[in-house]
């Protein structure tokens, strides 16, 4: 069933974020709020400079981790409306109640031509009530969208050239396995295009993106992460920028793009440069190779670097 499927794919991400914060299949802890007093709070210091990193690497990664799980583009091209959906008499909407294993998740699809397509201006709206799932353990409730859907060209059979602009808004959404509970509030807007199916430009923008856990929580804003794939070298850039608050950290750091970060393959970024700055300190993080980075710490915004760290991708352990 075509939403049946909309309810896999929002489990599968509630499991990615539910795994990357410490939680899910009852393995790992969750870490505490850090106390002001903790030395992992801000300001950025020697002590703090790789939590910090590690945080805000983080954060850009999941929004496209976010983007892949969806994955948008595999949506199928439907020539009437998506099985299981009933369209009341002379209007452009379908509904479809989905059974869960307990509870169920009501599913509308606005088709704003009615032309029974996938198409610019369409949008989708899926309340989830306790909705939940024996096989992956998760309980979903609240309500997520797909808005503001411009299309040009076929993307869902990415026949070149082809385009979709799109807005996943996410409203109290939570999920709950039997380790804790994760809640998304506020949007992603992505843009993805290809004129030639070799390089594909992407763009995930949020104004603002909180996620909570274990009373810690953590918002993207003024975010702007732009992503290009060369399929033919294997080969992504990445530019990303924009504010993160946390409670991890007990404050608020800025982040900015120096130099793209380049990405072979599956590996680690093999070159990058990025500084993320606090109101008094910050820390310019450059990329040496795929094995090192190399962390230079400002404690007092003098332009002059106080401390030099070199860590390996491996200990800042990306998730």
């Amino acid at each position: 069933m075509y939403l049946r499927r909309i309810q896999i794919i929002v489990i599968g991400l509630f499991l990615f974020l539910l795994a990357s914060c410490g939680g899910s299949g009852g393995g790992g802890t969750a870490p505490p709020v850090n106390p002001p007093s903790d030395p992992a709070a801000l300001p950025i210091t020697a002590v703090n400079a790789q939590d910090i990193t590690v945080d805000v690497l983080e954060a850009i990664t999941s929004s496209i981790e976010i983007i892949e799980i969806v994955d948008i583009i595999d949506l199928p091209v439907v020539s009437g409306p998506p099985p299981g959906l009933t369209k009341p008499p002379f209007r452009d909407i379908f509904i479809e109640v989905v059974a869960c294993d307990t509870g169920e998740l009501t599913a509308t699809w606005n088709d704003l031509d009615d032309n029974l397509q996938i198409s610019t201006g369409d949008s989708f709206d899926i309340v989830f009530d306790v909705c939940f799932s024996a096989d992956s353990g998760v309980t979903i409730d609240g309500t997520t969208s797909f808005t503001g859907m411009t299309i040009t060209g076929d993307p869902f059979s990415q026949i070149p050239p082809w385009g979709l602009a799109m807005t996943f808004g996410y409203d109290n959404l939570s999920a709950t396995d039997s380790f804790d509970t994760v809640i998304l509030d506020g949007e992603l807007i992505l843009n993805i295009s290809s004129a030639d199916n070799v390089t594909v430009s992407m763009s995930i923008t949020a104004n603002a993106l909180t996620a909570q856990q274990s009373g810690e929580s953590e918002t993207l804003a003024g975010f702007l992460l732009t992503q290009t794939l060369d399929l033919n070298a294997l080969m992504q850039t990445i530019n990303a920028a924009g504010t993160l608050t946390s409670t991890v950290f007990n404050g608020s750091v800025m982040f900015e793009t120096i130099e793209d970060f380049v990405v072979m393959l599956d590996d680690n970024p093999s070159a990058g440069q990025m500084l993320i700055t606090h109101a008094t300190s910050s820390v310019l993080v450059t990329v040496l190779d795929n094995i090192r980075v190399q962390l230079d710490i400002d404690l007092d915004l003098n332009g002059t670097i106080d401390e030099t760290i070199v860590v390996t991708w491996a200990a800042l352990d990306i998730e």
